[in-house]
């Protein structure tokens, strides 16, 4: 039987680390987003970790842009990247 995910909320600090520090406690974590329709709950199964302007992995290594702002920010802001190929649409 599996814990119950731990739904304790993060501070800034928590994520003001190295990213290789972060990631890994980020799984088994539940995000939850509000919508018009409601709350939607996520829990976090996959976690990338990159360097920002450091990292050439990194969508923010060429500077900032509109798509990436978020990545020059405080600690603790959420980067949602849409993945090739998919449509966005339920079948």
């Amino acid at each position: 039987m599996n814990a119950a995910p731990d739904r304790t909320p993060l501070s800034r600090p928590f994520f003001d680390r190295p990213v290789l520090e972060v990631a890994p406690e980020l799984l088994g974590r539940i995000v939850i987003g509000h919508t018009p329709d409601g709350p939607v709950e996520l829990r976090l199964t996959e976690a990338e970790a990159y360097a920002g302007p450091n990292d050439p992995g990194s969508h923010a290594y060429r500077g900032r842009t509109a798509r990436d702002g978020v990545m020059s920010g405080p600690p603790g802001q959420g980067y949602v990247y849409f993945t090739y190929g998919m449509s966005g649409q339920s079948a």
